[in-house]
């Protein structure tokens, strides 16, 4: 749960930021395609990170591809409710294409971060095994 927390924080944080920047390179902040960018980009993080919660008590294994699973579900959602934005012509179509792909890229770091935390601690909480694996003699 507090992983989900840190991506919202960092996404608003990022909008913040972008309306701020916008507003001093073009003098307008262009608040209402921020706030799209921002709804768009937190679902589909927030939906990316289900394949996680659904492979609790699974396997390693199983795990690591659940959070490989949640990154291309980001991309596809992100790219997807990207191009109905776009083609219903609900947003500026010049600058909403540049903060979908900043917001995308910004969003991507943020739920890798809290997918590898979250596989690290399921590695580390899992019991060890003293064998060693092939090929580490």
């Amino acid at each position: 749960m507090k992983h989900v927390i840190w991506i919202f924080a960092g996404l608003i944080v990022t909008a913040i930021v972008a309306a701020l920047v916008l507003r001093q390179a073009t003098g307008h902040a262009h608040l209402r395609d921020v706030g799209i960018v921002t709804a768009i980009t937190l679902l589909s993080s927030q939906v990316a990170m289900l394949p996680l919660l659904m492979a609790r008590g699974k396997s390693a294994v199983t795990v690591f591809q659940s959070a490989f699973a949640g990154t291309v579900i980001h991309l596809f959602l992100m790219l997807a409710m990207g191009a109905v934005i776009h083609a219903m012509k609900w947003a500026d179509r010049n600058i909403f294409l540049f903060l979908l792909l900043a917001f995308y890229w910004f969003s991507l770091v943020f739920v890798v971060i809290s997918m590898s935390k979250i596989f690290r601690s399921y590695l580390h909480a899992s019991p060890t095994s003293n064998d060693v694996p092939a090929g580490n003699s």
